[in-house]
């Protein structure tokens, strides 16, 4: 039964490279339809505390980037010689784990009546130049994100189909609104990066990352020093 049937499905990923383990929220849009608006502290604090009790668990992990219902972690083998990955790298435990214990630790933190749940996939990037800009292309995803929920904070559905992002912010500027005066967090999203002595911690400051390169290399290469 192992050999033929739960083995024929196991997965691993190449060693000595970059993995990325996104998790999503399942159903958020419902799930989110009553939270506060265009920004919920108490959801976004829940995401980061999931995500910084889940980096404790992940071996090899190096940086994890949140925005929106989503949270991004890089794990990689590299450095140094012989370092081991999650699980060995195999997938069907980094998904089936990761998306359990984030749904757990992010309940735990939130304390709604109504569970939230999560989903897991894994990407495998060989190059770091690649992984940034996975995540630069997150945070970009983030910005677009939070511009859409400044404006539907402020504006009827019906009045923002088919703008385009300038409209979007001249709507905005007509209502005394601006949207690059907002909270970084907001606008960028947030980072979990290492603390030293196995800790981490939550940077609500991160730069845009195309703009300063050297934050995510001091991120990724923590492990280097």
């Amino acid at each position: 039964m192992k050999a033929d049937y739960e083995d024929a499905l196991r997965l691993y990923v190449p060693r000595r490279t970059h993995v990325v383990i996104r998790i999503d929220g399942r159903g958020f849009h419902t799930f989110t339809a009553k939270l506060e608006r265009p920004y919920c502290h108490r959801l976004a604090d829940a995401m980061d505390q999931a995500a910084l009790l889940l980096c404790q668990e992940m071996i090899g992990c190096r940086f994890a980037y949140g925005q929106s219902d989503e949270y991004s972690f890089v794990l990689s083998d590299l450095e140094p010689p012989g370092a081991p990955l999650w699980f060995d790298g195999n997938v069907q435990k980094i998904v089936s784990v990761s998306a359990s214990l984030f749904t757990g630790f992010f309940n735990q933190a939130f304390g709604g009546e109504k569970p939230g749940a999560f989903d897991s996939r894994v990407i495998v990037i060989a190059q770091r130049s690649e992984v940034e800009k996975y995540l630069l292309w997150r945070q970009l995803d983030a910005s677009a994100n939070s511009l859409n929920m400044l404006a539907s904070a402020h504006f009827a559905h019906n009045d923002l189909v088919g703008r385009s992002t300038a409209e979007k912010h001249e709507l905005l500027h007509g209502k005394g609104v601006n949207w690059a005066k907002q909270p970084a967090d907001f606008k960028r999203g947030r980072g979990i990066v290492h603390a030293g002595k196995g800790g981490w911690k939550v940077d609500t400051e991160i730069p845009i990352f195309n703009r300063a390169p050297e934050y995510l290399e001091a991120a990724l290469a923590w492990s280097l020093r």
